[in-house]
């Protein structure tokens, strides 16, 4: 019988090395997947840098400096899993990992901090660069192209077309960047589904102040004075018969002085408070308006139903930039106001007999896709053309079919429910009830002695007014009383309650489309 000292002990076995863990053959793929893709973000990143790629395009930027650092560290988090395994092998079998040696690893560590720290390098420039790109406005408009495509092409046509989207929609600051890219999560998870809304709902419930965004550049308290402003209608008959308009706009402001401030811009001065209930979700019906001025003093009016004891507080939004110009920068123009911008600054000839009235007729119809209006419009500005005799080569003609065609292909997107009907642009008071909300004469004090003026003069004033060509021409400058062009309207009534137009426009599933 053998004794247990007599049992030769069991070889050691050899230990392994770090290296070794790399024979995996995920450790392998994900390390050729890291080198591979690395290559390529590092041409791309010098690509940008030497100034290569003048017009990347919305998708270039987000390759670059988003999907191609989550692949490489993918390959990573791949190749590392490899290593874990190989690692887990060699336990099971009794292998240990060599001792370290500073003598014999220093080489393999300098090659690793080189590594690391022009990864470090990369990877700061790369997310500086994803956040620049992730708040460019080609990023905002194209990246999600089929659902901003309105909304994109309007602010390109728009006054702040040089303005960036986040200035308005973020502005500075780093809470309002976190809060609009975690509310942005759930717009890209809508769209990857397909069930994003369209037209886009407005009012924006969760948008910034307009006193963080618009009045860095647009400051209230500077006084204005009056702006001039001439508008000029082009009625739709044979002759394009024109009435102008000119205007003096009190856009007024603070004064800077003992005086009140006076004008437009009186609603947001920093003397005092306007706060309105709106009864709806687009803001439309104002039953209820109070002003709070510097002295503590309060006055409130009310619509003729308006029961006050029923008033919630939490309700109530104080007034500002945005309840009077909502629309900024993404404006879809109506054809009769579109077409009469377009006669006015020459882009189409006023001359050409009968061109309002049918091109009126081709942008006021029902269309499913853009082909199928862009194809309508041709052929019906032909059939124009033919019954009005105007021969191919007249001057303008050619240049008027164009523009009407640009007219609906910036202000009509039917696919995606989007025109001058979708949307309500709260400046003014003729296609919609803009300013005429609370200024009909109707919001009146709980006494009854006073009420929100509707006089025209309050805020503007007629200083030329013409009809026809010639009278046009030789309009003169001078205050006049306002007349209406085409018949009488009874006293007290407002313009919106004729001229206003279709704003129903509701949201429809894209999933339904």
């Amino acid at each position: 019988m053998t004794t247990p000292e007599a049992i030769p002990p069991a070889p050691a076995t050899s230990p392994f090395r770090f290296r070794d863990l790399l024979r995996h053959p995920m450790s392998v793929m994900g390390l050729v997947s890291v080198v591979f893709f690395a290559v390529i973000l590092l041409v791309r990143v010098g690509m940008d840098v030497s100034g290569m790629t003048r017009n990347p395009g919305p998708y270039a930027g987000l390759v670059t400096y988003m999907v191609l650092p989550a692949l490489v560290m993918a390959g990573a988090a791949f190749s590392g899993t490899g290593m874990f395994f190989s690692w887990r092998r060699h336990r099971r079998f009794g292998r240990r990992l060599e001792p370290f040696s500073w003598r014999r690893s220093w080489k393999s560590l300098a090659a690793a901090a080189l590594v690391t720290f022009v990864w470090l390098a990369i990877s700061l420039f790369g997310t500086y660069k994803a956040y620049q790109h992730s708040d460019s406005t080609v990023f905002c408009g194209l990246a999600c192209h089929q659902v901003m495509e309105p909304e994109y092409t309007a602010y390109l046509h728009s006054d702040h077309a040089r303005v960036g989207c986040v200035e308005c929609h973020i502005g500075p600051g780093a809470d309002w960047f976190v809060k609009s890219k975690v509310t942005g999560l759930g717009q890209v998870w809508a769209v990857a589904r397909g069930t994003y809304k369209t037209p886009i709902k407005t009012p924006i419930e969760n948008l910034r102040p307009a006193q963080d965004t618009c009045e860095h550049c647009h400051w209230p308290g500077r006084f204005s004075g009056a702006v001039e402003r001439v508008v000029t209608h082009y009625a739709p008959d044979d002759e394009n018969t024109p009435t102008r308009f000119k205007l003096l706009v009190r856009v007024g402001g603070e004064n800077g002085g003992p005086s009140a401030p006076s004008g437009v811009h009186w609603h947001v001065s920093s003397r005092w408070k306007v706060e309105y209930l709106p009864a709806d979700e687009k803001r439309q019906s104002i039953p209820y308006v109070r002003v709070t001025y510097a002295d503590g003093r309060r006055e409130e009016f009310t619509a003729a139903k308006f029961d006050r004891a029923a008033l919630d507080e939490s309700r109530l939004r104080m007034m500002d930039c945005l309840d009077c110009h909502n629309r900024p920068s993404h404006v879809f123009r109506s054809p009769n106001r579109a077409l009469d911008e377009a006669m006015d600054r020459g882009r189409i000839d006023p001359s050409l007999p009968g061109i309002k009235k049918a091109a009126l007729d081709l942008l006021e119809r029902p269309y499913k896709t853009r082909v199928e209006g862009e194809v309508a419009i041709r052929a019906g500005l032909d059939a124009w053309a033919k019954d009005q005799k105007i021969e191919p080569g007249r001057p303008g003609a050619a240049e008027a079919r164009e523009e009407v065609l640009r007219i609906f292909r910036v202000n009509f997107f039917p696919e995606h429910g989007v025109d001058f009907r979708a949307y309500v642009d709260n400046r003014g008071h003729f296609e919609h009830k803009g300013c005429e909300r609370c200024h009909d004469g109707r919001h009146k004090t709980p006494d009854g002695k006073k009420a929100i003026t509707m006089k025209c003069d309050a805020c503007h004033l007629l200083v030329g007014q013409a009809t026809g060509v010639k009278e046009v021409t030789e309009m003169k400058y001078g205050r006049v009383e306002f007349e209406h062009p085409e018949e009488p309207v009874a006293p007290g009534k407002t313009c919106s309650s004729c001229h206003a137009l279709d704003s129903g426009g509701g949201e429809k599933d894209n999933k339904e489309k």
